[in-house]
């Protein structure tokens, strides 16, 4: 599906999984029927789902009531030869599943692997994690994040040579995390929902930290914009949130230097760590005064309140610039139940709804999940009173194309 045009009608079928492919110009889904590109299966659900760019070349993973494969099993389709081409079998489910050039990252409950699966497949790498529910990975064109063997950590691993760093972004478990496309920023988001980091991966330096709210949510997804100058943000409150990023060269951001100190609690003070293979690794927080959330552009909601020293640090911390609602319910009860039902069957515990991806510098996609799952394209504009606003553009059923 090409992500950048608006798609009409209407479907029956429950969509579990939409993903994008690295340039976000396209994205494919997995459905209770098979997937879309632009082909359905006769009978078989698929859960997981990645797409090569603008390949023709399809990983997926068996789910629903009737997976289309065991979903401890990972199926490459090439819709070039309408057939599937070669598998990889495990002896858990998986979780997760990313493109990586010809690589493909398989996420299990503690595990990454590693495959080139152009060829036939071929186990290149193996990393431990903490238990990832959820299948937290994210790629970029030079690195892939995973989760730490700690709770709330990071794990940087380059494309190349699997060299890992680690950043201690949270103290409690993560919900959601994303690379800048070139691999230089992180941003992370705890199960706790409030706040989300933004890391640069050279040096674990902590660019900013930005307040979603007050109220503890599910963070959806976080996705940055192509320069890695704009984050969004999606949750179960059914917004979208759009937040600035300082943008700056790692160079420009102190190195991360040992310390013989005791550090702070994780990903809260200024020092945290996690102990791997290689020694320690340190997270410095590197935010300086002008990125205390006290800029007149739309993150200073709190103006001079931000500069008043003792104030709650909730009134320090950088706010969205724009936000506008996205399409959260999928219809009355009946359809929730089909939904619970397949959900059920797959051990998941909610539909990934409010995937984001930006098409432009200055327009991101929301996908949906479930029975009327929804493609929302919004537009970053300048306002008549000179501020910027985030406009919903174009919305449907992204399951009724082709």
């Amino acid at each position: 599906m090409d992500a950048r045009t608006p798609i009409e009608g209407s479907s029956n079928l429950i969509a579990f999984a939409p993903a994008f492919n690295l340039d976000c110009d396209m994205f494919v889904v997995g459905t209770n029927r098979g997937f879309k590109t632009q082909t359905d299966f006769v009978e078989g659900g698929v859960g997981l789902i990645g797409i090569v760019r603008r390949s023709n070349v399809v990983p997926i993973v068996g789910g629903s009531k009737k997976p289309v494969f065991n979903p401890t099993k990972v199926v490459v389709y090439d819709s070039s030869c309408e057939k599937f081409v070669r598998s990889i079998q495990f002896s858990q489910p998986v979780r997760g599943l990313r493109v990586l050039g010809n690589k493909l990252l398989v996420v299990l409950d503690h595990e990454v692997s590693i495959y080139d699966f152009i060829r036939d497949p071929k186990l290149e790498q193996q990393f431990t994690t903490t238990f990832n529910r959820r299948g937290l990975c994210a790629v970029s064109d030079t690195n892939f994040a995973i989760l730490g063997q700690i709770p709330g950590h990071v794990k940087i691993v380059n494309n190349t040579t699997f060299d890992v760093s680690i950043i201690p972004a949270h103290s409690s478990e993560l919900a959601a995390i994303a690379l800048s496309r070139d691999g230089s920023l992180l941003a992370t988001a705890s199960e706790k929902g409030t706040l989300i980091r933004v890391f640069h991966t050279t040096n674990s330096g902590r660019v900013a930290e930005l307040r979603r709210g007050v109220d503890q949510v599910a963070i959806f997804s976080l996705g940055f914009n192509p320069s890695g100058t704009m984050l969004a943000c999606t949750s179960d409150k059914g917004t979208l949130h759009i937040f600035d990023i300082p943008h700056q060269s790692g160079a420009e951001y102190p190195p991360a230097t040992a310390t013989t100190g005791v550090p702070s609690e994780v990903g809260g003070g200024e020092w945290a760590y996690e102990e791997s293979d290689g020694g320690v690794s340190h997270g410095y927080d590197n935010r300086s005064e002008h990125n205390d959330g006290s800029r007149g552009d739309g993150n200073g909601r709190w103006g001079v309140l931000g500069k008043i020293p003792f104030m709650p640090k909730y009134f320090r911390d950088t706010v969205s610039f724009a936000n506008a609602e996205f399409a959260l319910d999928d219809g009355p009860g009946p359809n929730r139940h089909r939904e619970a039902r397949e959900l059920a069957a797959m051990g998941w515990t909610r539909l990934p709804r409010g995937t984001v991806g930006w098409t432009d510098e200055n327009t991101v996609v929301v996908l949906g999940a479930g029975i009327d799952p929804k493609y929302e394209r919004f537009g970053i504009s300048v306002g008549s009173d000179g501020q910027r606003v985030c406009q919903r553009q174009a919305w449907a059923n992204y399951l009724t194309k082709g």
